[in-house]
């Protein structure tokens, strides 16, 4: 894995791009996470919390991912042990962080194949985790492999222990330099703006993504918002 240590100019000006094309649909997959955090509390599996997992699936472009998976992943996330300090935040809130975001992505690839998911969704579980903990759980997928150097021959669970590792670190340093590299878009969390700045070099700035004309759709449709 590549020795990579980005300067807070260097992050800001990525996360400043990123937003300028993607921010209105962070702010709507927001929404719909903050939503779902009373009910994984109560340990149940809401309609908003499927939906959640499909719209990551489509707005992040997690391929293979089967029809019957959003459903399962909800059931499993409504199983996992939840409580109101792990949706805060502060990265440092709970011990030894980097075990806790591995465990968390490892244990729900887990329960879902318990559920009946056929493969190990490694990617779906750190993105949408990511999204329900954005100051804990940080994202696994091709853009971030990439832009750190990460072998394809890397184990996914290997792969993501390094990732997680590189992510803490660097968002430490930073954060001791200030936070106005974290931009303006909520989630303001130091490991969603470095996701953005991995995303961003690995590819992203190509605009291939999906651009949802209208991602405040999703959060009327369950009420969530009038806009």
């Amino acid at each position: 894995m590549k020795a990579l240590v980005p300067s807070r100019d260097e992050v800001a000006k990525a996360v400043e791009a990123y937003n300028a094309r993607y921010g209105n649909m962070d702010e709507a997959l927001w929404c719909l996470s903050k939503s779902v955090q009373a009910s994984l509390l109560r340990g149940e599996s809401a309609q908003a919390m499927e939906v959640l997992v499909q719209t990551v699936r489509s707005w992040w472009g997690v391929r293979g991912v089967r029809t019957e998976t959003p459903a399962l992943a909800a059931r499993a996330l409504a199983g996992m042990k939840w409580s109101h300090v792990m949706f805060g935040g502060n990265m440092s809130a709970v011990n030894d962080p980097a075990r806790f975001a591995v465990d968390c992505v490892s244990g729900l690839v887990g329960r879902m194949k318990e559920l009946g998911v056929a493969r190990a969704e490694f990617s779906l579980s750190a993105k949408v985790l990511h999204w329900i903990m954005p100051w804990r759980v940080p994202v696994y997928d091709s853009f971030v492999r990439k832009s750190l150097g990460v072998s394809g021959s890397t184990t996914p669970e290997s792969a993501y222990r390094d990732i997680v590792a590189w992510q803490l670190n660097i968002a430490t340093r930073l954060m001791a330099e200030g936070s106005d590299w974290l931009g303006t878009v909520d989630p303001l969390s130091p490991l969603r703006a470095l996701d953005k700045y991995l995303w961003w070099k690995g590819g992203g700035d190509a605009g291939t993504a999906v651009l949802v004309k209208d991602p405040w759709r999703v959060c009327r449709q369950l009420g969530l918002v009038s806009r």
